[in-house]
């Protein structure tokens, strides 16, 4: 059984491969929060928002109950988002014809410096009309693969649509 969650997730990355992974610039964008409760450790670079939570960086967004942001003590960049909510989102714009990936879980982890995404509990992540549940997903989002797996309880579940063919020229008339 486990290989064949493993063949389907294969498959599944390779429908997802041919298509723009995220927008090259969102992580050079500004980080804009909103919430209702914020706290900020200049020391340690933490950062505490509580009580819907609303984050904006280029075409990334984020609702969460509860975020913390680490920052890199050196650079003073971003390093990690972590997300909890009922259930936390994360969505971006994966190319310029306007698609977007969406997930929600119970946690969400974002990891800026390798560009990885992790949902935890309730997991979902949707991209390209092709879906993806379970318990635990780990999505590589500058190389737009995955791999998912049941942590607690549940099975993973995919959806995946067939892929357009491939349009042949039209026949010439003959004369």
């Amino acid at each position: 059984m486990k290989q064949f969650i493993n063949f389907s997730v294969l498959v599944t990355s390779a429908m997802f491969a041919h298509y723009s992974y995220a927008l090259p610039d969102d992580i050079n964008k500004p980080l804009e929060v909103q919430a209702d409760e914020a706290q900020f450790d200049q020391n340690s670079g933490e950062a505490i928002y509580k009580g819907n939570v609303f984050v904006k960086q280029g075409s990334i967004e984020i609702h969460a109950e509860y975020l913390k942001i680490s920052t890199d003590a050196n650079t003073r960049k971003f390093s990690s988002l972590e997300a909890t909510g009922t259930p936390a989102k994360f969505s971006q714009q994966i190319d310029w014809s306007g698609n977007i990936v969406i997930s929600k879980g119970n946690e969400i982890h974002y990891s800026t410096s390798e560009s990885k995404l992790e949902i935890f509990g309730k997991g979902f992540l949707s991209r390209m009309q092709n879906s993806i549940t379970a318990d635990y997903i780990l999505y590589m989002i500058q190389d737009g693969t995955f791999s998912a797996e049941k942590k607690d309880s549940g099975r993973v579940t995919m959806t995946l649509q067939p892929q357009a063919p491939e349009s042949k020229p039209a026949p010439e008339a003959k004369k």
